[in-house]
């Protein structure tokens, strides 16, 4: 696959409304979702639209969201608009994706339809925005479920004593999902193979280079790319994207590790030193990236799994975000289409499956689009056409 193709296939996330039927006469249910990021807000937001009783858990107790920025595609915008989310002035107008190699030169440069960079914390933000207060509860690490004898979970138990009985249970607690370790294993996380250093730049102004494009560098054959995402006109996301195997220093002790990065940026072209080194470099943070391998459902009794919890990708594919508000539309639509009363089990059970069959083949095509360009960037050969991971 071509350069060229994977810019577009990371844009074409489609979201697929399954069944647009708004049924007036849905009997309320109670769902918990366990797990308050994109995935598990994003789920609250489209049950919340069919009225169902909605309550949110997560385990941080402040803002802190587990990352720097990403961009929003046009899908991804179409998926949060269907939410009810307000993004008149949210992020940064990206219109050019510029890829070069680490002498400045160009390798692909294509334009970008209503695309913005945006901070995590500013989308968050919008998602808590678009919900009711009191249904987001912080401070709540999730630990377990009681159960009954048939297998369906009766209530969820979290670290405080609180315990919280529901219809349902949706797991949106993140890639090393407690929830799906306690109640539906399945395969496990593969071992890591690249990381992600990623940091925040803020100034006055960005450069003029970075004016409405997203510029990554890449030094071909080597492991290595640097990223540079403006979420504002005076704010980017940067990432640096590395092979640990060639790049040992990146899993060194903090201190060790910026000393090398100060050094290591400074032969990387403009304005790469400019933007790492005007940032604050010890809140930075180390992703070690992670898939796993696809259940052949998503589910077990009445406890669902969405977004990373349910199918982790790799950050080549920049398709995280879109995947995970795509299952809140899914579930959400199927639950309009075919619950008129809380459901009993097989019929839930049945839903559920219907879930898994729809979104397992889109997945699955993210899954493979990822670890083939996660081996061309650690493995790459003269035969193979460069393939090139358009975000972080």
């Amino acid at each position: 696959m071509r350069a060229s193709e994977i810019a577009r296939e990371a844009d074409s996330i489609h979201v697929v409304t399954l069944l647009q039927v708004q049924n007036s006469q849905v009997e309320p249910m109670r769902i918990a979702v366990i797990g308050g990021s994109t995935a598990g807000l994003a789920s609250a937001l489209r049950l919340r639209q069919s009225s169902h009783e909605v309550s949110v858990f997560e385990r941080r107790a402040g803002t802190n969201t587990g990352g720097f920025g990403l961009l929003l595609t046009p899908s991804v915008r179409q998926g949060l608009n269907r939410l009810g989310v307000h993004q008149e002035s949210m992020g940064y107008s990206v219109e050019q994706l510029d890829i070069r190699d680490a002498e400045g030169r160009s390798i692909l440069c294509q334009g970008l339809h209503d695309t913005v960079g945006i901070e995590r914390s500013e989308l968050q933000n919008a998602l808590l925005a678009s919900l009711e207060p009191g249904i987001l509860h912080q401070d709540k690490s999730f630990l377990g479920f009681e159960s009954d004898p048939q297998g369906v979970a009766r209530a969820a138990i979290f670290s405080d004593g609180t315990r919280v009985e529901a219809d349902l249970f949706i797991g949106a607690d993140g890639v090393r999902s407690r929830v799906r370790s306690s109640w539906t294993p399945g395969p496990a996380l593969r071992p890591v193979q690249s990381v992600e250093l990623v940091g925040m730049y803020r100034g006055d102004a960005i450069p003029e280079l970075l004016n409405g494009r997203f510029l990554k560098y890449c030094r071909t054959g080597e492991g290595i790319s640097i990223g540079l995402v403006p979420t504002s006109t005076g704010s980017v996301t940067w990432y640096i994207q590395c092979d640990p195997r060639r790049w040992p220093m990146i899993l060194s002790p903090q201190q060790e590790k910026l000393a090398w990065l100060r050094q290591e940026v400074q032969q990387w072209p403009d304005p790469v030193a400019e933007i790492i080194l005007g940032s604050e470099l010890n809140q930075t943070h180390l992703w070690r990236t992670t898939d796993r391998d696809l259940p052949s459902r998503f589910h077990r009794g009445n406890v669902l799994l969405v977004g990373d919890a349910a199918h982790p990708l790799l950050t080549f594919t920049s398709q995280g975000t879109g995947s995970a508000i795509e299952d809140a539309l899914a579930i959400g639509d199927l639950l309009d289409h075919h619950v008129s009363r809380t459901p009993d089990p097989e019929q839930l059970d049945g839903i559920f499956c219907e879930f898994s069959r729809h979104r397992i083949p889109i997945l699955r095509a993210r899954l493979q689009m990822g670890r083939r360009m996660q081996s061309q960037f650690l493995n790459p050969t003269r035969r193979t056409q460069q393939i090139v991971p358009i975000s972080s």
